[in-house]
């Protein structure tokens, strides 16, 4: 199983919010996107966790930021 990250988001005052993006090829051949994340606002409060998708599914969501879809379709070109 490979997993490669093609998009990385960093902002906030202290880099306080981040989010991953990788593409993960299983040993059959399929492929999934997972996007981590990891926001921890100016009071200290932690939103973390991970979604997967299908490609296909990535690229048509409406949550997905364009960049991240993006920066997918650059990688798998």
């Amino acid at each position: 199983m490979a997993k490669t990250q093609f998009y990385k988001r960093v902002k906030g005052p202290m880099d306080n919010y981040e989010d991953w993006y990788y593409l993960e090829t299983k040993p059959d051949g399929s492929q999934e996107v997972l996007h981590d994340w990891s926001h921890v606002t100016p009071s200290l409060k932690t939103n973390s966790g991970s979604k997967s998708y299908t490609v296909e599914d990535f690229l048509a969501a409406e949550d997905v930021r364009v960049d991240a879809k993006t920066a997918l379709r650059e990688h798998l070109a």
